[in-house]
């Protein structure tokens, strides 16, 4: 029994894997040049280039199909600044909690002072600041 694609047509709110699933039931019972042309039609009549489905992997797929699925310059952008956070995650997540740490450490240790001498005028001049280090 042969699948039948129009039975999961994907919709303006579906993922881009659906849509890649959906395309490859297509290529299944059409073949490739058939599947794409299909694919291309309900992607149009569905706003897809417009959807949360036109993701870089949806686009990288459909490009390996021979489908260019349009974009704009700012959804590219989009892209590009999306790969690079994916890249740098890790690295920008340490950085970002490091910095919060130690601004987080001064103001506790100025918290502290204040309550510590509250009757005491603060002396900014006393409360430790971590140096960084000294390049050569």
């Amino acid at each position: 029994m042969k699948l039948d694609p129009s039975q999961t047509i994907p919709t303006a709110s579906s993922k881009a894997e659906n849509w890649i699933q959906w395309h490859k039931d297509l290529k299944k019972v059409f073949g490739k040049k058939k599947a794409n042309s299909i694919w291309l039609y309900a992607w149009a009549k569905r706003g897809g280039v417009k959807s949360s489905a036109n993701t870089s992997s949806l686009r990288d797929y459909m490009d390996g199909q021979g489908v260019n699925v349009t974009t704009t310059s700012l959804g590219e952008l989009s892209d590009a600044v999306g790969n690079v956070l994916d890249f740098g995650l890790g690295i920008g997540k340490i950085v970002i909690i490091g910095g919060l740490s130690v601004v987080g450490l001064i103001l506790i240790s100025i918290l502290i002072r204040l309550f510590k001498n509250s009757n005491q005028p603060l002396n900014i001049s006393a409360i430790p600041i971590p140096q960084l280090p000294q390049s050569k």
